[in-house]
């Protein structure tokens, strides 16, 4: 019974790829799984079509981002109108009348619930997008920055840049 050799196993069928968590910062290929298992990567086409799909991810992230922030100002814009309107145009009106900015605008319900919905929608994305950074692969992570700057560049005068690092 000699055991020395280990190495050959002959008669074992074929052990099947697994996924490597590396917990450090590589350019690996083969073998990378993106968050879910079904999503294991095995050649450079693999990976190359990956990181459209997480690029392209990133992208409507941060347009879901910027529709969200101009349906809010549309709201608010209108809402405010709303109170002009019902006050009158009378200079003396505006005078006397508080700042409506000061006083918090009120969404009808239906708004509240799609408003709602967006912001966890948005928060989901983001945390998937973090789950593909902690990949550590360098090119799932290029593909995720560069998929929120172009998804920013196109929406730059919609949303200000955030400068804080954010989750959502």
């Amino acid at each position: 019974m000699d055991h020395g050799g280990h190495g050959d196993h002959g008669d074992m069928p074929d052990m099947p790829s697994m996924c490597s968590m590396d917990m450090l910062f590589n350019w690996n290929v083969e073998d990378v799984c993106v968050v879910f298992e079904w999503w294991h990567i095995h050649s450079n086409i693999g990976l190359f079509l990956s990181c459209l799909v997480v690029f392209g991810i990133a992208v409507c992230y941060e347009l879901l981002r910027a529709k969200a922030n101009e349906l809010d100002q549309t709201w608010y814009v209108r809402k405010v109108n709303d109170n002009d309107a019902e006050l009158g145009d009378e200079e003396t009106d505006r005078l006397l009348r508080p700042e409506t900015t000061s006083t918090p605008v009120r969404i009808s319900k239906k708004q509240g619930v799609l408003r709602s919905s967006i912001y966890a929608i948005l928060v989901a994305i983001s945390f998937w997008l973090m789950l593909v950074f902690m990949t550590y692969n360098g090119y799932l992570m290029i593909a995720v920055v560069l998929g929120a700057g172009v998804g920013h560049y196109y929406t730059n005068y919609r949303l200000p840049a955030s400068r804080s690092i954010q989750c959502h």
